[in-house]
């Protein structure tokens, strides 16, 4: 009896991939007949054929462990393919997410820029100045309280548009405590050098006061200052 045959003959009436518990008896009827025609001594030596219902018993179980072992390994695999493709996904994500916040951050900054220049006032012509519009407006006041206006140097001085725009600026910036006449040149570079642009900025609502002051300010003054610039605002807004 060759293993051979009896496992073509299985493979030709039976589920090779079931255990023989579960084979169909009729099919199991058609093997045991094909094997008997085939070698009919084992029929005659072995009482109801027990050697070979042992033997296809241990084959078929064989082959249904063999494939169930196949089929997890195939399973494990898929899992771990898929588990590095969806890895993969997850990186390319993050990395598009960090491209595309870095491209919002820099439109973003750029947008800024661009609105605060702007945002920003342009000096008027000929407001422009080659010394410090405080030590200017300092030298003028002095030589007003000196009684020397009429010297030819301080005619000369009163002639230059800047210098007598900054004068009320800065007797408004020296007013404060503490004095802030180092803004001066803030003032002048945001539009405002002369008594009626302050005029017309003391007219505006607090708010947009404070908003101005913070925005074009920024970094020249610290708590202290903004506030008696505050207070100095609300005295002329109210008086």
């Amino acid at each position: 009896m060759a293993v051979a045959e009896i496992a073509y003959a299985a493979a030709r009436f039976l589920n090779t991939q079931c255990r023989y518990e579960h084979q169909d008896p009729e099919m199991v009827r058609l093997f045991y007949q094909a094997v008997h025609a085939t070698w009919p001594e084992v029929a005659a030596k072995y009482p109801n054929s027990w050697v070979l219902v042992w033997y296809l018993r241990i084959y078929l179980l064989k082959r249904v462990y063999r494939k169930r072992w196949s089929d997890k390994i195939a399973r494990e695999k898929a899992a771990s393919q898929l588990r590095r493709l969806r890895t993969k996904n997850t990186n390319q994500s993050s990395v598009r997410q960090v491209d595309t916040g870095a491209s919002q951050a820099r439109v973003s900054k750029r947008t800024r820029g661009r609105a605060i220049t702007c945002d920003r006032p342009v000096s008027p012509p000929g407001s422009e100045i080659t010394v410090s519009p405080a030590m200017q407006c300092s030298a003028v006041i002095a030589r007003q309280h000196s009684g020397s206006s009429s010297s030819p140097a301080s005619a000369q001085s009163h002639s230059i548009v800047p210098i007598q725009s900054s004068h009320a600026v800065f007797r408004f910036l020296d007013s404060m405590t503490p004095s802030l006449v180092k803004l001066v040149p803030d003032f002048l570079s945001a539009g405002i050098y002369d008594q009626s642009h302050l005029e017309d900025f003391f007219t505006w609502p607090e708010k947009a006061q404070r908003n101005f002051l913070l925005k074009t300010f920024v970094g020249k003054m610290n708590a202290l200052e903004l506030g008696a610039m505050l207070i100095a605002l609300n005295c002329r807004r109210h008086g």
